[in-house]
């Protein structure tokens, strides 16, 4: 409703254009050092993770999309990512 209400502000209509059409919420899944998982495991050759991104998903989406797109291309990252390696709990 919140949502709803602040977006209202920016439009003509109002909130009161916005009808409620759906809640939709997901599991936001963090891992133990706060870090999200990118990168190739080790275990699965064909594999590129992205994934424990917690509640800041939305705003490092291209980020990390331009990473996986570069990961997955067989380029070289434009910077260390070794924090992000999917294996560093196993």
């Amino acid at each position: 409703e919140a949502v709803r209400r602040s977006a209202g502000a920016f439009l003509a209509s109002g909130a009161d254009g916005l009808p409620l059409v759906e809640i939709w919420r997901g599991l936001r899944p963090c891992t133990p050092d706060g870090l999200p998982l990118v990168g190739r495991p080790r275990k699965v050759e064909n594999l590129v993770m992205a994934a424990g991104h917690a509640m800041v998903g939305m705003s490092l989406g291209p980020a990390t999309g331009k990473l996986v797109a570069q990961l997955a291309g067989g380029a070289a990252p434009p910077a260390d990512v070794s924090l992000l390696d999917p294996d560093r709990f196993g």
